[in-house]
């Protein structure tokens, strides 16, 4: 079941970071057409870029998690004898689902106190609070993320495919 959800998140993920690119590349493109080649810009352009870069960063922690492909210190893995490495993937893992109950938790806060605010946005006068909502909603992804690894860590030993060839 855990496989399946993972499969279809990978997916959902992927096709919004590829349909989330693809319009922040085209709409940058000719924003700069009209304001270098017809000297007159696309005054919510810009921001509609930047809420797209920000929402693609927040969806692509995720990914980014799933993949082993955040920063890390590799060092310690290396070093830990490969009895303890999968305490210290339950560790790092749990400080991770740690961290995302925080975002969960303030960025809710911060998507409810700006909805009671009815701030909107300088350019689309789009209501804030639902780009703020892409926080806990993201947020959720990753402790899902992190709750795969420790299932496959358990389950399996291993959480990536190339665990076992880095740390032989």
């Amino acid at each position: 079941m855990l496989e399946k959800i993972s499969v279809f998140l990978d997916k959902i993920e992927g096709l919004s970071i590829s349909i989330i690119l693809a319009v922040a590349s085209i709409l940058t493109f000719t924003q700069v057409v009209f304001r270098y080649g017809l000297n007159n810009s696309i005054f919510w352009a810009e921001e509609v870029i930047l809420y797209l870069i920000i929402t693609m960063s927040f969806i692509s922690t995720s990914m980014g998690i799933r993949k082993g492909a955040h920063i890390t210190v590799d060092i310690l893995r290396a070093v830990i004898p490969k009895s303890g490495r999968r305490l210290f993937i339950y560790l790092s893992s749990t400080l991770g689902i740690l961290f995302g109950l925080a975002l969960v938790y303030y960025g809710g806060n911060l998507f409810l106190a700006t909805l009671a605010r009815g701030q909107l946005s300088p350019s689309l006068r789009i209501p804030v609070a639902w780009l703020y909502a892409f926080i806990p909603a993201t947020a959720m992804l990753q402790i899902f993320r992190y709750i795969e690894i420790i299932y496959s860590e358990w389950k399996y030993g291993t959480h990536s495919k190339n665990d076992e060839a880095l740390y032989a």
